[in-house]
């Protein structure tokens, strides 16, 4: 497969990796990591920190965008440009941390449009991993596999 293919996210292979491997994306505007700039002093409960390290420290999940940028200065939310959260986090296992080549916060998506909407009031988060295609995947027409004509049908 073409480089071209792999970063335009084509479904033609199938990926093997390491096992336990894991990505989870969150959007939870109820906890923030313990070292969060600013630091928020008296807004946020001990368990709304809890929730974050507990990902990062009981469970081994690492958050990856800390993982490439450890001392950045990103907010995910703001209600005004002095007063940012970090709300939107990517947490994946260390297998996926390891084939991690980017990973950036998409500010565009709350800045409004020339209508003066928005669509929506957090940035996105755009995670890239660097993956091997090892077998090819069988890819089925979705009205062919509404027939049962193909054996095994998937939604590609």
């Amino acid at each position: 497969m073409s480089d071209a293919a792999r970063s335009t996210g084509s479904c033609n292979a199938r990926i093997e990796v390491p096992t336990p491997s894991w990505l989870t994306t969150t959007v939870l505007s109820w906890w923030l990591e313990p070292t969060h700039i600013p630091p928020h002093r008296g807004q946020f409960a001990p368990f709304e920190y809890s929730f974050y390290t507990g990902l990062t420290e009981r469970h081994g999940l690492v958050d990856l965008f800390r993982h490439l940028h450890a001392d950045a200065v990103e907010h995910s939310w703001a209600r005004r440009a002095d007063l940012g959260y970090r709300y939107d986090h990517a947490h994946g296992s260390p297998a996926v941390a390891q084939r991690l080549t980017a990973c950036e916060y998409v500010h565009e998506t709350r800045e409004a449009g020339t209508d003066g909407t928005r669509l929506t009031d957090h940035s996105g988060l755009a995670v890239r991993v660097s993956m091997t295609a090892t077998t090819s995947l069988l890819t089925s027409d979705p009205a062919a596999a509404a027939t049962h004509a193909e054996p095994e049908p998937t939604l590609f």
